[in-house]
């Protein structure tokens, strides 16, 4: 009898046993699944009366200020992965075709305004859309790709202003003779001209669609008049701006080639190239109330920096050769000695650099931007789906490093 007993007390130690052993597995399970489908645990929450300030903008949003902590924190240790959005065909998807190839979303979309102020263009503008819901964690399609909010980053082929209605304008200097409608002889502006208030429609245009931005609380890295020296200054006086914005204040037509003069007095570019940055700055900012940008000066020049208190951000494109991946230690340096207070992106680029490279290089980008594909589909040329510039294996290498920074990766920026 006790020899009985004695089994059935072992058999229900067991089976106790095991059906514990089943239901911790269980629930370890369901916990698992549980946490794969959580936002990351924040590490780093400040309360908002907390948030120290750092931007150009004594009024900023508190996103904004967010963001920029989080950008200047990271500055140095590790890279926000970035890639550019087709601007005149919506059916691109840049987004998608990151995470198609790398099985990772980028931390940072860039967005273009180009078509925004053009009346022929028939691009469905869907830019803005677009940009609010990265910043929400979603896809061109509204689908929840993650818990983390996305970076948004936008820029502007301002094109010419005083464009035929009904007709495309060009932005290329050599396209079209809008000048900047800035007297440098006496330091004023032309207020009386058709070009100025044009000029400033089209800036009225740009503000209400930034202001959507700005009530759906998204922070926008904003890249205006990029690019602005072009290859002026570069090539004793041969080289000159590639977009009107950095042209100067005066042109003349040549029949025989049907292109615009462009102007190689450094000077005066430079001069009204920085007469517009800061009425853009301070039109945006204290006339229409726009406080959720992070101002990224990309003028390519010293002579064309318009100071520390009108600038966040300094950004550098680099269209490197083929398969060159290279930390671009050199751009790096002679815009970090610009102005040793802002963080450097390479805020273009084609190849994109091996981050360890800029590591060991000692040019660590705050970001890079991928520019966007020419061609649909896997053509050879194009800067994301084509191997000739960065093949699939370098893509993934890139996307999956310890210091590249992807969207999954990314802190509660509403919380940082």
């Amino acid at each position: 009898m006790k020899k009985t007993t004695k089994i059935i007390s072992i058999t229900f130690l067991l089976t106790l046993t095991l059906s514990l052993l089943t239901a911790c597995a269980s629930n370890s399970s369901t916990t698992k699944k549980a946490a794969s489908q959580a936002p990351q645990t924040q590490t780093h929450i400040t309360a908002e009366k907390d948030v120290v300030s750092r931007l150009s903008d004594p009024d900023a949003t508190i996103n904004a200020k967010r963001l920029y902590n989080y950008i200047r924190d990271m500055y140095g240790k590790k890279v926000i992965t970035g890639q550019m959005e087709n601007a005149w065909d919506d059916s691109y998807n840049q987004l998608q075709q990151v995470y198609d190839k790398t099985e990772k979303y980028p931390a940072l979309m860039g967005f273009d305004f180009m078509n925004y102020s053009s009346l022929a263009w028939s691009a469905r503008n869907l830019q803005i859309n677009r940009a609010i819901n990265f910043w929400n964690g979603m896809d061109w399609e509204g689908n929840t790709i993650s818990q983390n909010h996305g970076i948004v980053a936008f820029c502007w082929h301002w094109r010419d202003p005083m464009a035929e209605r009904g007709k495309t304008g060009e932005f290329y200097a050599k396209k079209t003779g809008f000048r900047i409608p800035y007297d440098t002889d006496n330091d004023c502006w032309k207020t009386e001209t058709q070009e100025y208030k044009e000029m400033m429609a089209d800036l009225d245009t740009i503000a209400a669609e930034l202001l959507k931005l700005q009530y759906a609380e998204v922070p926008v890295l904003w890249r205006p008049l990029h690019e602005g020296a072009g290859a002026l200054g570069l090539y004793l006086n041969v080289g000159t701006a590639w977009f009107w914005w950095g042209a100067g204040n005066s042109t003349t037509y040549n029949k025989l080639t049907g292109e615009y003069s462009v102007s190689n007095d450094e000077d005066t570019c430079a001069e009204c190239y920085v007469a517009l940055w800061k009425l853009i700055y301070d039109y945006f900012t204290k006339e229409k109330g726009l406080h959720n940008l992070i101002w990224v000066w990309n003028g390519q020049n010293k002579k064309f920096y318009p100071g520390s208190e009108y600038v966040d951000m300094i950004g550098d494109d680099i269209y490197a050769n083929n398969k060159d991946y290279s930390g671009q230690a050199s751009a790096f340096s002679k815009f970090q000695l610009m102005d040793i207070l802002k963080p450097v992106a390479l805020s273009e680029c084609g190849v994109i650099p091996s981050l360890e490279r800029m590591q060991s290089d000692g040019a660590m980008w705050s970001f890079f931007m991928v520019w966007n594909d020419g061609n649909k589909g896997e053509n050879n040329e194009n800067f994301w789906n084509g191997q000739a510039k960065n093949p699939d294996a370098h893509k993934i290498e890139v996307y999956t490093s310890d210091l590249a920074i992807t969207l999954d990766k990314l802190p509660d920026l509403t919380r940082y």
